[in-house]
């Protein structure tokens, strides 16, 4: 008997693709083709910045998965960044009433938002990962899948795919508190689609707070954590190839700004203030200038076999981002059983490390990411101690046998 056939909608896609929901979106359509035959819609593009394709095939097989890619259609800089002024003013109207505690209340009466949504389309089709033809197939074969699972809620993939066939839509929306989530245009997916996929509480009453009482049935689905590989490098293997003291600090992640926040400069002046032989390395595609200091060390991108022993063994783990709203970078690092530093001012992480038992540490200014670092590097049978119950807190919410289930009943009640 064939397999029903299901779907995911995502921007970028593939073995070499760096970020947090683009490998949220791989882990489950691999597990899921023991159930399924999963196909993933996706573009050719790997790098943001330069939006060349890297792709050349239209169809590609990864992991048992058929990855079908589009072109997307051409970009103009000054054209999306007119697009992007143009649509300030429905944007800040909103988030505005957000701040004041007012936007939920509204949004319970007032559902669906059409302020600016013209001037938002604009901006969805000047982006860089706009793909009329990849929306276009969807359109046409649409009848074919059980569901689809859109993952990113800004991506125009997203926004139009969603969009397409809303009856039979599981949206993942990975959703931050930013400017971005008080667009109107999401008011007409967030209500409309069969299913939302939220990763944490957090997440959950965020977009309570902007979709209000008429958002879409949504539960609590995550993904789970994958960090048992047949091969892990050694430390002697990392040591060699990267240059490694005993002592690091690691982030793994796109190396980027909007992502590491003010992690290199708060390191270099910790460094100043307290010398010693501790070093920060930095794992993944770089997006943004190269800094070059003695005691910043770049990977690159890495395979997992190499991230997997370079977390091992890290002194510590940092996940300096405010944006999250699940991290893999924290859970895949607290299944090491390792002591990760976040970012305070994400709500999403504040709370793993709450309901951890403060297995993690959060800091809310540059004095906390100083204290933190000393207060562990002074006192390492605190890091010893935080490893049984960062290993417990990952393993006891993030089982993959739970979270599969969860979302194969939501693939089967999707109509």
């Amino acid at each position: 008997m064939a397999k029903e056939k299901i779907c995911f909608v995502i921007r970028q896609y593939g073995l070499e693709v760096n970020g947090g929901a683009e490998y949220h979106c791989r882990m489950l359509a691999e597990r899921l083709t023991t159930d399924y035959d999963v196909e993933v819609i996706t573009s050719k593009i790997i790098d943001y910045n330069t939006l060349e394709e890297y792709y050349s095939n239209d169809i590609d097989l990864v992991n048992g998965v058929r990855v079908l890619r589009f072109s997307c259609a051409p970009f103009s800089k000054q054209r999306h960044e007119q697009s992007r002024k143009n649509t300030k003013f429905a944007r800040k109207v909103r988030r505005n009433l957000y701040r004041l505690g007012l936007l939920k209340g509204i949004a319970n009466i007032h559902t669906v938002w059409d302020l600016g949504i013209k001037e938002e389309e604009q901006l969805l089709q000047s982006d860089g990962f706009y793909s009329p033809e990849a929306l276009n197939y969807l359109k046409e074969n649409q009848g074919q899948y059980k569901a689809i699972l859109p993952i990113w809620y800004v991506s125009p993939f997203t926004i139009y795919g969603a969009q397409i066939a809303p009856q039979k839509t599981i949206l993942i929306p990975a959703l931050h508190d930013e400017s971005e989530a008080f667009r109107s245009i999401h008011t007409h997916v967030f209500t409309k689609v069969n299913h939302i996929a939220f990763n944490t509480h957090e997440e959950t009453q965020l977009a309570e707070h902007i979709f209000g009482n008429k958002m879409s049935k949504n539960s609590i689905v995550a993904v789970g954590v994958e960090t048992d590989f047949d091969e892990v490098a050694t430390q002697e293997e990392l040591t060699e190839k990267f240059h490694l003291p005993s002592r690091y600090i690691h982030y793994f992640g796109r190396v980027c700004e909007s992502k590491m926040e003010q992690l290199i400069p708060w390191f270099v002046a910790y460094k100043e203030k307290n010398p010693s032989d501790l070093k920060l390395v930095l794992t993944g595609k770089l997006f943004q200038e190269k800094v070059d200091h003695p005691d910043i060390i770049y990977t690159g991108f890495v395979s997992d076999a190499e991230k997997i022993g370079l977390i091992k063994h890290a002194t510590l783990v940092i996940n300096p981002s405010k944006l999250e709203s699940l991290s893999l970078l924290l859970l895949e690092a607290m299944n090491l059983g390792k002591t990760v530093m976040v970012n305070g001012k994400s709500e999403v992480m504040k709370g793993h490390a709450i309901r951890s038992n403060h297995a993690a540490a959060y800091y809310d200014n540059e004095q906390d990411f100083q204290q933190i670092i000393n207060k562990y590097l002074e006192n390492p049978a605190l890091i010893q101690e935080n490893k049984q119950k960062a290993m417990d807190y990952v393993q006891s919410h993030y089982d993959w046998k739970i979270i599969l289930d969860k979302l194969k009943h939501l693939i089967q009640e999707a109509r």
